[in-house]
């Protein structure tokens, strides 16, 4: 078992009213926050209840499509998560990382200048890091605050997410046929779901150093797992396979065992298609113990607060085990098939010790993530600190204005002429004879085809268990604008109540990569990274940084995309996408290594060069720079780095150069900066 990473402080806001303790008083006096919806209208649908933060019901809507309530949500709860353990001047600004996850966030801002907006209020100076993996994206942002502080690149991370109910969510939901007419009720009758909103987050440092400062753990958070279902846009996979490989990488991470599980927090939404698949996920892990564990969903109090589901339910499970209580499923009236044969239905919180809970959350675009946590007073098994392992890049895949391939992004490179700003035509049938493209957008067409030149430039074949321990990993700035275009044509022709729901369910950034998974069968670790420019570098950072540290995967996809819209012939940039296989390499034979990386703040790029040439254990003066694609191909902010390095990656696999940096100086959200390396024959360093 490892220690983990400590939690020293919580913060909430929710249906249930303004902050963790209100969260707790009415989960334990069986209270809901489920209403009647006053802030828009909900004229001409079947559903008419909603679960909003009290004091916000009547917030205008223009506000809260713009994104002010996401933004209002997060800095309450993360002054809340501060109160609980003031960080005071022994902790540089610059050392304090800010994870938020979201979901379809706002339709104004980009979800990455909502987490700039909680960082600049609540003075973070250090990374500043989006994870969009809808439903899940909480959930992931606590994991990856996990790993920022595990690898040294933080010293204290706020990790939550936030979210707001509006028109166009309600509005989505209903058009797919999710939402119930009566109040949410987890693994009961009747189905469907009831949606929300709200805010967590939770303060992570390493113990030792929460202690020297005054903080006392509140609990440990042990370990988390991902994973895509690659099956279907909304709805999850049957089996319940997805949910059972991101449980498993969990207790992997953690390194304990199914049966030393005390309780189960479930993402538990009520749907017909959630709650049986999840149950059996459940089944496949604990197996005939199963039956025996508590297993509740507190969706039933919440509402399905979307990016914020994962942190309020994990808030939820914390303050229950500070308790000794477990919370219980509200609004149970008694079992669907296939539910959980302990579903704590009871309608308050039972009394029970748990040393370790594990809480689960699956989203749209097939993405499920889990974290398990522990309790702080318990006696710790440390682990040995797992070695470092090499990290490899098998091959590269670029499509954008030059072409359809790395060598024609190269011969751009060489003529150095200016190219137009567009992709040309993608024939995915032509990449993947077995893909069938009907119904993605051109972000997933990009994304997928410069995913499979990279699995083919890689020479992999990807078969059975193999498609299980690959993953994608994605950066992005916005939504694929051919999909906005379709959406909004569809509610102005036909009103919220008749909106497009296929256009919806691509409403999420996520929505490329979970498309991407489904078409390639890519069933490992998943998840969708936003920073603004350069997102697709701190998601070949995070990449790594899994590789390198885990062993639940043995190959990643990563990189980012960007599209131009149909009326976007002014724009500032341009469209492609490009993408990098990463491997584990078994030695350290010849080949390229991604050989470091580092991550700082806004506009400190200088730092995030020096932690990324101290991971490659190289100076400054053994690494060069290339010239940038953009010079050539034009401003791609999401997936530019991407190109930077799959032709770095090209140049030093023909042994023209051996060592390659690529940055990116994220003024606004992230600086990062990752060091690519020849391993020759007879060279015995990684990089």
């Amino acid at each position: 078992m490892t220690l983990g990473v400590a939690i020293t402080g919580l913060g909430a806001i929710s249906a249930l009213g303004p902050d963790a303790a209100a969260l707790w008083n009415a989960i334990a006096a069986g209270r809901d926050g489920i209403r009647s919806i006053e802030r828009f209208s909900t004229e001409g649908f079947a559903v008419h209840l909603g679960a909003m933060v009290p004091g916000y019901d009547r917030m205008a809507t223009e506000r809260v499509e713009a994104g002010d309530l996401c933004v209002d949500l997060a800095i309450a709860a993360a002054r809340q998560a501060l109160a609980c353990a003031p960080i005071t001047a022994s902790v540089s600004p610059e050392r304090v990382a800010l994870v938020l996850g979201s979901n379809f966030g706002s339709r104004v801002r980009r979800l990455h200048q909502v987490t700039e907006l909680v960082g600049e209020a609540i003075g973070i100076r250090g990374p500043r890091i989006t994870v969009s993996t809808a439903c899940a994206s909480s959930t992931n942002a606590l994991g990856l605050g996990k790993d920022l502080i595990d690898a040294g690149a933080a010293d204290v991370v706020l990790a939550g997410g936030t979210d707001a109910l509006t028109p166009d969510l309600f509005a989505g939901f209903h058009a797919l046929g999710l939402l119930s007419g009566d109040k949410c009720a987890p693994f009961s009758h009747p189905a469907g779901t009831t949606v929300g909103e709200g805010a967590g987050l939770l303060l992570l440092e390493r113990e030792h150093r929460a202690i020297a400062r005054g903080a006392r753990p509140i609990a440990r958070l042990l370990g988390y797992g991902l994973s895509a279902d690659a099956y279907h846009a909304t709805t999850p996979d049957p089996t319940g396979s997805g949910v059972a490989r991101a449980i498993r990488g969990a207790l992997g991470d953690a390194g304990i065992a199914a049966d030393e599980v005390d309780y189960f927090n479930a993402h538990g939404t009520g749907t017909l298609a959630n709650d049986p698949a999840e149950w059996r996920a459940i089944e496949i892990v604990f197996g005939e113990r199963a039956r025996r564990l508590p297993v509740s969903s507190t969706k039933g109090f919440l509402g399905h607060a979307q990016g914020a589901a994962g942190v309020l339910e994990v808030i939820a499970t914390l303050l229950g085990m500070r308790s000794g209580m477990i919370p219980p499923t509200a609004q149970f009236k008694g079992p669907r098939p296939r539910s959980p044969a302990d579903p704590v239905g009871e309608g308050r919180p039972r009394p029970l010790e748990v040393r370790r809970a594990l809480c689960n959350n699956s989203a749209f675009g097939g993405a499920n993530a889990a974290v398990l946590l522990g309790a702080a007073g318990e006696e710790g098994r440390p682990r040995a600190a797992r070695a470092r392992r090499a990290v490899t890049v098998l091959g590269a895949g670029a499509v954008g204005p030059h072409g359809l391939t790395v060598e024609d992004l190269e011969r751009a490179i060489a003529a150095g002429a200016r190219l137009g700003r567009r992709a040309p035509e993608v024939r995915l049938e032509a990449l993947v004879p077995t893909a069938d493209p009907r119904g993605i957008d051109r972000s997933a067409l990009l994304l997928t085809a410069a995913a499979a030149r990279a699995i083919g430039d890689a020479g992999l074949t990807l078969r059975g268990a193999a498609r299980e321990r690959a993953g994608i990993f994605a950066g992005a700035l916005r939504v694929s604008p051919e999909s906005v275009a379709e959406y909004d044509a569809s509610v102005e022709a036909r009103g919220l109540p008749r909106l497009s729901a296929s256009a919806f369910t691509r409403m999420g950034l996520n929505a490329p990569a979970g498309a991407c998974a489904k078409l390639l069968s890519l069933k490992g670790p998943t998840t969708t990274i936003t920073t603004g420019s350069g997102s697709s570098l701190v998601a070949i950072a995070y990449a790594a940084r899994w590789l390198e540290s885990r062993d639940d995967a043995d190959v990643l996809i990563v990189g980012g995309v960007d599209e131009l819209g149909a009326s976007e012939a002014d724009a500032p940039w341009s469209e492609g996408a490009a993408c990098l296989s990463l491997s584990v390499a078994p030695d350290a034979g010849p080949g390229v290594r991604l050989a470091g990386w580092g991550l700082a703040g806004p506009g400190q790029v200088a730092e995030a060069i020096r932690a990324a040439l101290a991971s490659a254990e190289i100076g400054a003066d053994e690494v060069r720079r290339l010239p940038d694609p953009a010079e050539v191909i034009g401003r791609a902010p999401a997936a530019g780095p991407a190109f930077a390095c799959a032709a770095a990656f090209a140049a030093i696999a023909r042994g023209e150069i051996d060592r390659v940096l690529v940055t990116d100086p994220g003024e606004e959200s992230t600086s990062c900066a990752v060091v690519l390396s020849a391993v020759r024959p007879g060279d015995g360093r990684h990089g």
